[in-house]
């Protein structure tokens, strides 16, 4: 198959590209930049996939990228702490879903597969976040375009289009491209200090896990919604974790999520005068502080596919940070270096 990927040198998208690649697959993506996706790919030394110059809210390049394709992956997205701007970050969640989507279906792409997240889903209350809950409005500016979107798809299934809508949890492990914010949250855990948040907790997917399901889908195609949220882990347990497979102390400061989800607030505030260096927002505090137990598709299953342990994921994330420069060695002890 000739597969084309969106989002193919950020942290999702390049394992789909990869893992496609290694399957036999022909794989084209739609870059913003070659000569980086290039550099990329090279050093990788598993293959380079086809490039195309283009932006996912140019609906030409969009065109001439789906030209020939059998499947299409959308992960192209924005995130609060990477756009400097709200209406840039829904030009991409929400107009570059239209384009990509609309597009592939005008030139009958055969699937389409469309990365969601469960914030578009969310809901405190574990056992109303599934594949049939209702889009959940939003009063954050990332969560309401992921909403969007997420109403634009539905309506296209609803219509007998051939779209797979997958939602993630929190994505972390090795090899990304563009060190996405979990990646920059849990440097700064490391750098800063843990806060615990009480009793709560996170579900955080392996990004192989994911990009497994992703392609399974691309190739074989249908309609449905399929959530993937990942390993439920206390922060507690998190912390306990970081600390065995790196080798660091964590300097663990207990947190109200109520204070967490102000200073995220205000720290929004503050970007739209300058800088800032945290992964903290409105919107990151409040799945930090809220986030219930969410059950995995079972699809999984079925096209035996399985999860890998917090433990695994995470060794394998802090290896690659440290290997990569982005946490200095001396921090994780643990964790062996190169000569």
């Amino acid at each position: 198959m000739k597969i084309l990927v969106t989002g193919g040198t950020g942290f999702v998208g390049s394992h789909v590209c990869r893992q496609l690649m290694c399957g036999g697959h022909a794989v084209r993506l739609l870059v913003r930049n070659i000569e980086k996706a290039q550099v990329y790919y090279q050093q990788l030394d598993e293959g380079m996939p086809e490039l195309v110059l283009g932006d996912v809210t140019d609906g030409e390049s969009v065109k001439a990228a789906l030209a020939s394709c059998d499947a299409v992956v959308h992960a192209a997205a924005a995130t609060p702490v990477q756009m400097e701007s709200v209406e840039k970050m829904f030009a991409v969640n929400v107009g570059g879903v239209k384009q990509v989507v609309g597009n592939a279906l005008a030139l009958k792409t055969k699937h389409i597969v469309c990365i969601s997240s469960i914030t578009a889903i969310f809901d405190e209350d574990a056992d109303k976040v599934t594949p049939s809950a209702p889009p959940a409005s939003s009063k954050l500016p990332y969560g309401q375009s992921k909403v969007e979107s997420e109403i634009y798809l539905r309506e296209l299934q609803a219509q007998g289009a051939p779209i797979s809508i997958v939602y993630p949890g929190g994505v972390i492990g090795p090899d990304d491209p563009g060190f996405s914010d979990s990646f920059k949250a849990l440097k700064h855990r490391i750098e800063n200090g843990f806060r615990i948040f009480g009793d709560g907790g996170m579900q955080y997917i392996d990004v192989r896990d994911l990009a497994a399901l992703i392609c399974s889908l691309a190739i074989t195609g249908g309609s449905g919604r399929f959530l993937i949220p990942g390993v439920y882990t206390t922060w507690t347990e998190l912390a306990d974790t970081v600390e065995s497979v790196s080798g660091c102390q964590l300097q663990r400061i207990p947190a109200q999520g109520w204070k967490l989800r102000l200073v995220g607030r205000i720290t929004d505030f503050v970007r739209h005068f300058k800088e800032v260096d945290t992964p903290i927002s409105a919107e990151t505090m409040r799945y930090a502080t809220l986030w219930p137990n969410i059950k995995n598709t079972d699809e999984l299953a079925q096209r035996g596919l399985s999860l890998r342990s917090t433990r695994d994921t995470f060794a394998d994330a802090i290896a690659w940070m440290v290997r990569a420069g982005h946490v200095e060695a001396a921090l994780c002890p643990g964790i062996l270096v190169d000569d």
